[in-house]
């Protein structure tokens, strides 16, 4: 028998450890594979190489892609479940709101990027896009502490 203030766990917009797993796996390599292009893009640079990009730089553009598909498609089945309950019931709409915002803009800059043709487009994409993607980490750890802290309370 489910007890008045209880839901059923059924119910519960909380993630299950596969898929927190996943979200947070996938999230984690975007985070440090974009850590590590920021790095060889504006640190390891020689001075005076001109456009010329540091040689790691693809390579972590190339994990930064394989990652984004996995993470997609984690964000993805997050929605019809813990998003839409979650909204429904009213838990961390903020921060979860923050992170569905967050999400569509770097999905959008992501793009603008790939298929952004001029440098002065390119540059500032680029630079909305990583700003994005460092608050969103921040915004990701920010959403999930609430959730535990909330979890966690007497009801």
């Amino acid at each position: 028998m489910i007890h008045p203030g209880h839901r059923h766990p059924r119910l519960r917009p909380r993630l299950s450890r596969r898929q927190r797993t996943w979200l947070y796996l996938t999230a984690a390599t975007l985070l440090l594979s974009g850590s590590g292009w920021l790095i060889a893009h504006y640190l390891l640079r020689p001075p005076g190489s001109g456009d010329v990009p540091h040689p790691a730089e693809v390579w972590w553009l190339r994990l930064h892609g394989a990652a984004v598909i996995g993470f997609l498609v984690s964000f993805g089945a997050l929605l019809p479940r813990h998003v839409a309950h979650g909204w429904r019931e009213g838990s961390n709409r903020t921060s979860g709101l923050a992170m569905v915002i967050l999400v569509s803009l770097l999905a959008l800059t992501g793009y603008g990027l790939y298929y952004a043709v001029e440098d002065t487009q390119r540059t500032w994409i680029g630079i909305a896009h990583w700003s994005l993607g460092l608050i969103a980490a921040a915004a990701l750890a920010l959403h999930a502490t609430l959730g535990r802290l909330r979890r966690a309370s007497p009801r």
